[in-house]
């Protein structure tokens, strides 16, 4: 009979990568654009970066600017994101 070892279980399956958000999230603290203000940044999901806005009208506008976003954060952060993944955040409950 061959008997195994347990099998042991990464505990950051999730894909989230907690560096990268830190890095990210001090840098929009530091950023001095007024929006940023109003916006939740959230996990770093692969190479997608999550960002969580209070109402629809400024999901519009980071949509709109998505991609000089990500070459600020790239520049700033030395960080390659492909995308942004802009969500409403859920705080009305």
């Amino acid at each position: 009979m061959v008997i195994k070892e347990p099998k042991k279980i990464n505990s950051n399956d999730s894909g989230i990568d907690f560096s990268k958000s830190k890095k990210i999230e001090n840098y929009i603290k530091q950023s001095s654009l007024t929006w940023l203000k109003d916006t939740t940044p959230g996990p770093v999901l692969g190479d997608i970066f999550v960002i969580y806005v209070p109402n629809n009208r400024l999901k519009n506008l980071l949509e709109l600017q998505e991609q000089k976003i990500l070459i600020n954060i790239e520049k700033h952060t030395k960080i390659k994101l492909k995308k942004l993944s802009i969500q409403m955040s859920n705080n009305k409950q």
